[in-house]
């Protein structure tokens, strides 16, 4: 693993840990499961391109109380490393 490459926090961990269900995140933003389950395993590829990516992912951040600004960024490292 390199040294430069973004570490993705445990982010269904921290949205357990918080009694929050990916249903419950699905239902309050209308974004689908199989996009949450991508955020959540940091294959931001798999999210619809640009801003359509960054909103999904600020909008699960804000859902689960996470920085959102921590992860649109990591989000943005991640896409940057694989387009």
């Amino acid at each position: 693993m390199s040294t430069t490459s973004p570490v993705l926090p445990d982010l269904a961990g921290i949205r357990a840990t918080k009694g929050i269900s990916l249903r419950d995140i699905a239902c309050s933003t209308r974004i689908t499961m199989r996009y949450l389950e991508a955020i959540e395993r940091g294959e931001f590829q798999k999210l619809p391109p640009g801003i359509y990516a960054l909103s999904y992912v600020r909008q699960y951040a804000r859902a689960v109380e996470f920085d959102e600004s921590m992860l649109t960024e990591h989000c943005r490292r991640v896409l940057e490393r694989t387009s």
